[in-house]
């Protein structure tokens, strides 16, 4: 089997600056509970009993995946970059985290967007247009300045927002526990029939929710341990979750008339306020921005880790890969910042549902082609069972197919518009380096 050699290995950041265990699991758990979970039953209404099949279509996939990115961290440190250049080579590896970055970036936008959008429930001014678009902005700048202080400060904003994001996944569901107590009907889901076409739609809509498990691979150089921190980070937070969202997700459709929760922009509040009045359906709004902005957090940290480790290959400007005193770049942080500001401006509409599914749905499929590969690298480098990595390949093409057409080519267009910056980089940076000029192989561990 032909072995590439491995890129040159990021600096890392002092210990007290590294992410811990309970950090790294907050990373995936934080990062996959972002904004996706409190807008999912809004998308995914009109699907009726095709959600249940997507949900087990979708936790099967992604559980599938996770794991073979579990078993490649355990092999191989160093994050993706590493997996992909040893089994794929450096172009492959390039294209591939640029392409993961640019979800990374449209991500962020998301998550800023929807946690404008939860707040609108609270404050009706915001919630949609100009107004919605400043509190995004503001948000990205403050996360932003967050990170410039390093990985353990976005660790610690990591795991306070995951403990108070769960809250209202919960509450919803004793709520419809207390509503079968009580004798009272629950409501049903939309009468939409089930087909091949609905279920691998709404598959692809539950995939930007459940994007984030790779959270903990992807931070591997900013993590103590992370040859046994990592792997089991990305296997227990994706199950854990996986529970939680399918639970959460059906209790909110079972207090909601399915056209109003279509039609919501805050779909956990409007199915709390009718049994615990408005100052409860506040609440859970508030949770759920902050459940945003926590995602958020994590997807700056990641985003500036993916432009160091392509900068540190020489595919970006040396500047991307230059740290501060903390141990991150703040040329990777500023552009990450930057750009998802500008996808905010961009996307600025009076309906906030349909904004929040394109930009989602473009961050999905720009994902998707990191999970692809690495389940491609799992089964190349004998790190993932045949059957298992076989069914994340299907898994991921199916996604691609329940995206769309439209949403597939702007993620395919994202990713080959990197392929000039990557010349460009190696053409006029006298600092950048080829990986491919390593000399010593770098063999998966036993």
């Amino acid at each position: 089997m032909e072995l590439h050699a491995a890129p040159p290995p990021p600096p890392r950041p002092p210990q007290s600056k590294r992410l811990g265990g309970v950090m790294s699991l907050a990373m995936v758990v934080g990062t996959i509970i972002g904004s996706g979970i409190y807008v999912l039953p809004a998308t995914v209404a009109p699907y009726g009993w095709n959600i249940v099949i997507a949900f087990a279509v979708t936790i099967a996939g992604t559980v599938c995946l996770a794991l073979s990115m579990a078993r490649l961290a355990r092999r191989l440190p160093g994050g993706p970059y590493s997996y992909i250049t040893v089994a794929f080579g450096d172009t492959a590896a390039f294209v591939t985290m640029w392409t993961y970055l640019v979800s990374q970036w449209t991500g962020i936008a998301a998550v800023a967007i929807a946690a404008g959008g939860a707040l609108g429930y609270v404050f009706p001014a915001v919630g949609s247009g100009v107004p919605l678009a400043v509190v995004a902005i503001v948000s990205i700048i403050a996360l932003t300045l967050v990170n410039m202080s390093g990985a353990r400060s976005a660790g610690f904003v990591q795991v306070a927002a995951t403990l108070i994001k769960i809250v209202p996944l919960l509450l919803v569901v004793l709520l419809v526990l207390l509503r079968l107590g009580s004798g009272q009907a629950l409501e049903p889901l939309s009468s939409a029939p089930i087909s091949l076409a609905g279920i691998t739609a709404a598959a692809a809509l539950m995939l930007f929710a459940f994007t984030g498990f790779e959270s903990a691979a992807v931070s591997a150089n900013v993590t103590d341990h992370d040859t046994d921190v990592v792997p089991s980070a990305t296997i227990n937070g994706t199950v854990f979750v996986a529970a939680i969202y399918l639970t959460a997700t059906l209790a909110v459709l079972f207090l909601l008339p399915s056209v109003v929760a279509g039609a919501s922009g805050a779909p956990f509040a409007d199915a709390t306020a009718p049994v615990l009045g408005t100052v409860a359906g506040a609440f859970v709004a508030i949770v759920a921005a902050i459940s945003a902005l926590g995602a958020g957090n994590a997807l700056i940290l990641l985003s500036a880790e993916v432009a160091r480790a392509i900068a540190n290959a020489g595919d970006l400007p040396p500047a991307f890969a230059r740290t501060n005193r903390a141990g991150v770049s703040p040329v990777s942080l500023i552009a990450g910042a930057v750009v998802a500001i500008l996808l905010v401006l961009a996307s600025i509409s009076d309906s906030f549902v349909a904004v929040f599914t394109f930009v989602a749905l473009i961050s999905a499929v720009s994902a998707l082609v990191l999970y692809l590969v690495c389940a491609l690298a799992a089964l190349k480098l004998k790190a993932e069972k045949p059957l298992l990595a076989g069914i994340a390949i299907l898994y991921a093409i199916a996604m691609f197919i329940g995206a769309g057409l439209e949403a597939t080519l702007w993620g395919l267009a994202l990713a080959a518009a990197g392929l000039p910056v990557r010349w460009l980089s190696r053409r006029f940076s006298s600092a950048a380096t080829s990986p491919a000029a390593a000399t010593v192989p770098a063999a998966p561990r036993e």
